[in-house]
């Protein structure tokens, strides 16, 4: 079958394949640890805003609406973050895959285009979340339910698109059903609601690891504990979520394309098996931790472990998309490369100094916050 995929992009790829994904992998992995804090972190703000109003228990509302202003000092600049450390694994995506990322945004132009519309409209929300929290106490969660809906659509969105590059096959009769106007939703992907879902439990754990991180840092005994323990439970509880709809992700993928993690000497089956060992023995730590069975050192571990998993998703999500594309032919040997080895030696100058001010920027923000208490 003749698909109308486009030519690799006449500029080579300016660096080899490997580092190329290498580099993919290990920014793509902090953009999604800041997309989780700041997306699973709007919701648990959210929810801190409600039992704030409506408990009946005044030292429970009192909690909550500490823990919904610790958060919403963190949360604009997880906006900020997340944004930045995007950048550069979409354009590494778009240096590899492009001529699939760039055909599917096309596909869905308008919808495509609307996420900078609704990140605008999500940051100004949160931020006069942030700034007005005491003037605008009645009603400030109006603010933050805005904030989250608006980056709970560009989530979808983005999973709509990076679903839709990957299946080639449907572009020729999604641009004539639409006559070519750009407002196309990948909707009939059999994996795009148990993507999504996927992601969104894995960024409301992500922020109850978060959570459980600052009780593990707290001073005051009784709001370390309070922290600690409704942060590991929602941990706990969107890790379980995930054993359902981590099933159903993996049987909605076709079962030619799930042969990669089965097979018994693939890195992919390595990966993905040692992935949810981490996940495993973490979420047992950070159980612990959050109701008083083991001490911060145990928390830790298992935050690290988590953190380690993740990294080897990210992987295994790459994998799987190159299975994907594999069915219509394509591998890394359709692109040219043309290593620019300055260019890259430059990135890496600018990514670890970026990582260093940014460490040196959140010590200084704590320790200012820990005097101003």
């Amino acid at each position: 079958m003749d698909l109308p995929i486009p030519n690799p992009d006449p500029i080579p790829v300016p660096g080899e394949i490997g580092l190329i994904l290498f580099l993919l992998y290990l920014t793509f992995s902090i953009h999604v640890v800041l997309m989780n804090i700041l997306l699973g972190g709007l919701v648990l703000t959210f929810v801190s805003e409600l039992v704030s109003r409506h408990s009946g228990s005044p030292e429970c509302r009192h909690r909550h609406e500490h823990l919904a202003e610790r958060l919403s000092h963190i949360l604009p600049f997880a906006v900020s973050l997340t944004i930045t450390f995007g950048i550069a694994p979409l354009l590494f995506v778009q240096g590899i895959y492009g001529q699939f990322f760039y055909t599917s945004s096309v596909l869905m132009a308008w919808v495509w285009l609307g996420v900078l519309l609704l990140i605008l409209i999500g940051y100004y929300s949160l931020y006069l979340y942030t700034r007005g929290f005491a003037r605008f106490a009645r009603r400030r969660y109006w603010f933050i339910g805005i904030s989250l809906a608006m980056f709970l659509m560009v989530a979808f969105i983005y999973v709509n698109n990076l679903t839709l590059m990957q299946t080639p096959q449907k572009w020729l009769g999604i641009y004539t059903g639409t006559q070519g106007s750009g407002w196309h939703w990948n909707l009939d992907e059999a994996t795009l609601w148990p993507r999504y879902l996927h992601f969104a439990l894995s960024a409301v754990a992500v922020a109850g690891m978060m959570v459980l991180g600052l009780g593990l840092r707290e001073r005051d005994e009784a709001r370390a504990a309070f922290m600690c323990r409704w942060g590991g439970s929602w941990f706990l509880g969107a890790t379980a979520l995930q054993i359902g709809v981590g099933l159903w992700f993996y049987y909605a993928i076709p079962g030619h394309l799930r042969a990669i993690f089965l097979d018994q000497e693939g890195a992919a089956r390595i990966l993905f098996v040692s992935a949810h060992v981490f996940f495993t023995v973490g979420a047992l730590c950070i159980g612990l931790a959050s109701f008083g069975r083991a001490g911060a050192r145990t928390g830790w571990t298992g935050i690290g472990l988590i953190l380690a998993g993740i990294a080897e998703k990210v992987i295994n999500r790459d994998q799987l998309r190159q299975a994907y594309l594999g069915q219509v032919g394509w591998n890394f040997t359709t692109l040219q490369t043309a290593p620019q080895h300055d260019v890259i030696a430059l990135f890496f100058v600018f990514l670890v100094a970026g990582l260093g001010l940014l460490a040196w920027v959140i010590a200084r923000y704590r320790r200012e916050t820990a005097q101003a208490r």
